[in-house]
Parts: structure tokens; C-alpha cells; sequence
């Protein structure tokens, strides 16, 4: 029954490794626009922000997989593109090889603060701290509401390193409500500015709580969003006939009201389009896209690109300007943590470029998000560093957008029609990229084991409460 002195020397350094292993925070903010981060056009008050840029490295030019919240992560956390992730399905889908299980296996326990929505159970689902989850509205709970404050409650009561700590933060999902104490101009011109700097002060009281030495500090995004002109959306312009609905309710007979609906609907639309055109008459197509409603599909810029910033443990101040893809930040993550990698996927690790090596651009592939039936709206493509290519992902000679993205930042003028060659191009890449997710499908597994995995978290829980 005596150990072997070996034995006890390995699980000693097993011990002191752990120990070595820096804690990771990812702090998903979503619908964060990188152009309200970082750069000229913000007008948000971000003090804790601007303070950890001083310190940190910054990607300029992150772009997501999708334009949603579901896809995308999907893509984040398996490191592939939403063609080989095998789903288009509207749930995160945790099957065998993801980074979450990989950092597990890694030794680091998984925490949460994160919207109690179905789509999102598979990842809170593996968190070891007690009630990790808020209301998923809509409208969702807010920082100010209880969430910043369950945030922080996870540090001081439950946290055993190493941990992977991700707090997903809906504060700038639609619709948005301003703090009362920030709903002023200082904080920001818009709406969606002054909610950027209520999440500093909150960022600000997280980081309170956490060792910058040895934490990597993530904070970025899923995806972006239509920010309306002067906080008019394509509704601002529809006419409500409150005082004629009242009238019409009392004295038009109730089998007659689907009708009026209709009717008082078809009155709104069509004032609405009337008023729009004037309004809209000299504004750029960026600022006519501004107005459409929220969960409109889009593969511009501003529903694509993201802010990525990684700061804490041994970061240095630098911005990176090159095109990198939000499904490279796990691998970066891996290794600069030394850990194991998942082989065979599309993401690449970003160190080189924090450590001050160039490299080559590559490519990052688009699709919109589904709807539940098919949409003409849907859209699939390609950016670089220089275009964006995008068209009906049913048929390539539908709705076919071609940016040159380094003259026309904001995508006002499409060029596609006087550019066949390089259509043909972007074709041909997009087409190679698709008929080759086979290879790739192979990495995403099945859910097999799936009951052993719910084991283990139950049994860590078990574990980690004797302990406390």
C-alpha cells in the first residue's frame, strides 16, 4: 500500500505545474462594434478601456464568422468555419473536439456568468459555480441590473485555479437601455456610446478582482450591429394611429379587426417608406443600412468586425492592423498557455504576430445567420485584408457584393460589376473553401460521451464544494 516516492514526485510537480498555469477571463461583450472600441468615430467615456490598450495588444481588424450570436461561437469555440462545423443549427453544439473540453482535459475549471437561454445551455451547462446564469430576455438582465455584481460575486467565493472564466455581457443587444447615470451626452452622442461606458465602469470593477500577472484577460465580442443615425431606426418613422385604434376597437365589430390590423399595417409601412425617402435622400448607403431593423442579415462591417484585445499575463502594448479571425483567438489562447491544440482546423495561433513576427493575411469566410425558413437575405463570403466578397449562399449570381475595403472602409460603392476577374476569383476561393469541408468534419466528432462528460463536471462540483 506505500506510494512510490516517483508517484508522489510526479503528482507534486503535476501540482506546481497547475499553479504555473495562468487563469484565463474572457469577457464576451456582445453586439460590440470595433469601431466603438477603439478608434475616431467613439464617443463613449472608457477610461478602464483606454487604460488596459496602454498595456495591452489590440487586433484592429477582427472579423467573425456569422452575424450572430450562435454560429459565430460555434466557430470560436472549434476553431472552424461555419461550413465545416457540420450545423447550421441555432444552438451551441458541444460535441467531442471544442476548446472548452480541451482546456478541461488541460486541467482548468470552467465558470460562467452567461444569459439563461436554450441556445446557450451546452456552455453553462459546464460551469462549476452554483447558479451561473441570468435572465435571457428579452430585454436581458444588465450589468447594472444584477449582473456585473454576480460577475464579481464568482471571484470572491468560488474561483479554484486554474479557471477559465467567460461572462457573456448582453448590455449593447437590442433593444437598448441606457443607465439612468449614464443616459447624458458627456458619456457618449448615442445610445449605444453611453452603454459602452457603462460597461467600462463595469470592466473597470471586474479587473478590480483579478491578478493582471497571471490572468489573461480576453475581451471582445460575437459579433457587431446596425448602429441607427441619430438613433432613428426604420420604425422611428412609422406612425402609431394610437387615438384610431382606441376608436376603431370600440366601434368597429371584432370579427372585422384582422382586417383593420391589416390594413392600419400596410398605412404604416407605406407612410413609413414615404418618410424614409426623404429623409434618407442624402445619406451614404453605410447610413441608410444604419436604420434597418435589428436582426436584419448582413455581412457588412459593422454586423462583422469586432474589437479583440488580450491583456494581463506577460502583454505588452502594441496594435495589430492585420486581418485575423475571431476562430483564432482559442489557438492563441493554447499557446500561450503551452497547452494542446486541436489539429486540423482553420484557426491559427496569433502569437507570432503579439511576439512581433509578420505574417500573411488569411482569409476569413462569412455566412449570415439562419432564419428558421430560407431566406433570400441569406448570404454567404470571403474578406481580406483588402475586399469583401459576399452573394446569396443559394445562388452566386444573387445579390453579388464586391467591397475594396482599404478606399471604401464603410462599403458604400459596390464594385462587383465592374470587376468580373476579380469575382471570378473570390468565386473560385469560395467554392474551394466549401467543397473541401469534409476533411474538416471528421474534427467535430459526435455527442458519444456526452453522459461521461456531465459525469465528470458533477463529480468536480462535488469535489471542489468538500473542499470549500
Amino acid at each position: 500500500h506505500q506510494v512510490h516516492p516517483m508517484i508522489k514526485y510526479l503528482n507534486s510537480y503535476y501540482k506546481i505545474l497547475l499553479k504555473l498555469k495562468p487563469n484565463i477571463l474572457y469577457l464576451d461583450i456582445d453586439s460590440f462594434r470595433a469601431d466603438r472600441f477603439y478608434g475616431k468615430t467613439k464617443t463613449s467615456k472608457t477610461p478602464n478601456i483606454d487604460s488596459l490598450l496602454k498595456s495591452s495588444t489590440y487586433f484592429d481588424q477582427t472579423i467573425v464568422s456569422a452575424d450572430g450570436t450562435i454560429i459565430s461561437l460555434n466557430s470560436v469555440f472549434t476553431g472552424l468555419f461555419p461550413y465545416a462545423t457540420g450545423t447550421r443549427a441555432i444552438k451551441l453544439l458541444f460535441n467531442n473536439k471544442n476548446y472548452i473540453h480541451l482546456l478541461q482535459e488541460f486541467g482548468y475549471n470552467i465558470y460562467g456568468v452567461i444569459p439563461k437561454l436554450t441556445s446557450l445551455s451546452p456552455l453553462f451547462e459546464l460551469c462549476l459555480n452554483d447558479n451561473p446564469t441570468y435572465d435571457g430576455g428579452p430585454p436581458t438582465k444588465s450589468l447594472f441590473d444584477e449582473v456585473g455584481q454576480k460577475i464579481i460575486d464568482v471571484f470572491s467565493t468560488q474561483m479554484k485555479g486554474p479557471w477559465f472564466y467567460y461572462a457573456h455581457i448582453m448590455d449593447l443587444h437590442w433593444p437598448l437601455n441606457v443607465p439612468k447615470q449614464y443616459d447624458d451626452s458627456q458619456f457618449g452622442m448615442d445610445k449605444y456610446d453611453r452603454i459602452v461606458s457603462s460597461i467600462d465602469y463595469w470592466i473597470g470593477k471586474i479587473l478590480d478582482n483579478v491578478d493582471l500577472k497571471n490572468t489573461i484577460i480576453i475581451i471582445t465580442a460575437d459579433h457587431g450591429t446596425h448602429i441607427p443615425i441619430n438613433d432613428k431606426n426604420i420604425t422611428s418613422f412609422e406612425p402609431k394611429f394610437k387615438t384610431g385604434v382606441k376608436i376603431g376597437k370600440r366601434l368597429i365589430p371584432t370579427f372585422a379587426h384582422p382586417t383593420i390590423v391589416r390594413l392600419l399595417n400596410f398605412l404604416r409601412k407605406s407612410i413609413r417608406n414615404i418618410k424614409l425617402k426623404q429623409v434618407n435622400k442624402n445619406l451614404s448607403n453605410y447610413e441608410k443600412r444604419s436604420r434597418l431593423p435589428y436582426f436584419t442579415l448582413s455581412l457588412f462591417d459593422e454586423s462583422i468586425r469586432i474589437p479583440l484585445l488580450i491583456a494581463g499575463y506577460n502583454m505588452t502594448s502594441k496594435i495589430i492592423s492585420q486581418q485575423i479571425r475571431s476562430l483564432d483567438i482559442f489557438p492563441t489562447i493554447m499557446d500561450m498557455i503551452n497547452g494542446p491544440n486541436i489539429e486540423n482546423i482553420h484557426g491559427k495561433s496569433l502569437k507570432h504576430l503579439i511576439d512581433g513576427d509578420e505574417s500573411e493575411a488569411f482569409p476569413a469566410y462569412l455566412h449570415t445567420i439562419p432564419y428558421q425558413d430560407l431566406s433570400p437575405q441569406d448570404m454567404v463570403g470571403i474578406r481580406t485584408s483588402k475586399y469583401k466578397y459576399f452573394r446569396g449562399s443559394r445562388n452566386s449570381s444573387h445579390n453579388v457584393n464586391l467591397y475594396n475595403l482599404q478606399i471604401d472602409p464603410s462599403e458604400n460603392n459596390n464594385i462587383a460589376k465592374n470587376n468580373p476577374q476579380l469575382i471570378k476569383e473570390f468565386e473560385t476561393m469560395l467554392t474551394n473553401m466549401i467543397s473541401n469541408k469534409n476533411k474538416y468534419l471528421e474534427n467535430v466528432g459526435d455527442t458519444k460521451g456526452k453522459d461521461n462528460l456531465k459525469k465528470r463536471i458533477s463529480e468536480k462540483k462535488s469535489k471542489l464544494s468538500l473542499k470549500e
